[in-house]
Formats: structure tokens, sequence, C-alpha cells
């Protein structure tokens, strides 16, 4: 379940909080989160660096478009 809309900054500060973003462009059940060491943790518990993360999301239609994430 997706909840809000938030802009690329929001979806930051909220993963920097731990909580769960997800995206349009991610499948259903995606999402990603930032732990304590800034690493980006994804829905498969796969870690990456943010700044990895980030340069594949460059594109201006990451600025926008992101939601909670809520498991329905």
């Amino acid at each position: 379940m997706k909840i809000e809309n938030m802009t690329k900054q929001e979806a930051i500060l909220a993963m920097q909080q731990g909580k769960k973003v997800t995206h349009r462009h991610f499948g259903d059940g995606e999402w990603a989160t930032m732990n304590e060491q800034g690493k980006i943790t994804f829905e498969d518990g796969a870690s990456i660096d943010s700044t990895l993360f980030w340069k594949d999301r460059s594109d201006s239609s990451f600025n926008e478009d992101w939601s909670l994430f809520y498991k329905q």
C-alpha cells in the first residue's frame, strides 16, 4: 500500500528516520530505507551505498512521486 506523495528530499528524510519508502517506478512490494550508516536497504535485505542508489535514480522522474510504504 502506498500512502502520501513526497518529493525526493522528503523521501530521503523519511528514510533517514528508518521509514520505508517506495516510488511509482518500483514494483509492488518494493521499498527502500536507510540504516544508521547511511546505506540503503531494500525489502529483500540487500544494501548498497546511498551514493550508488541515487546515482541510478538521477533522472528527474525521481524528484517526486515517493510514498511511505505500508504493508497491506
